[in-house]
């Protein structure tokens, strides 16, 4: 397996985007799909996570934490941050939400 270079954390505000149920957002899903087995395909995906949403936080961050939702990340192995950007700009709820690229320390 590949060691991870890069994290992508995958956020939106709720009430935006596909809702639950719809045929937009299975539609989103199935994109989703297709982005993780391109990148597994390609031996960038280390790993995915998706995330329930009902979380807490604790700490001087909670109150900063706004109305963004972390729902996703993605652990992916990639030559440099320009091709980080370039997974990130696939992602299919840039529309409605943001994907934050992490560079990792070795």
């Amino acid at each position: 397996m590949a060691t991870p270079t890069h994290l992508l954390v995958h956020r939106y505000t709720p009430g935006t985007g596909p809702q639950e149920g719809t045929p937009e957002l299975d539609a989103e899903m199935k994109v989703w799909a297709q982005i993780d087995a391109d990148l597994r395909k390609a031996g960038q995906l280390v790993e995915g996570w998706a995330l329930n949403t009902a979380t807490a936080t604790l700490g001087a961050a909670e109150s900063n934490s706004g109305t963004h939702v972390t729902f996703a990340v993605h652990a992916v192995a990639v030559e440099s941050d320009d091709d980080a950007e370039q997974v990130a700009a696939h992602m299919p709820h840039l529309s409605y939400g943001s994907t934050t690229i992490h560079p990792l320390m070795d």
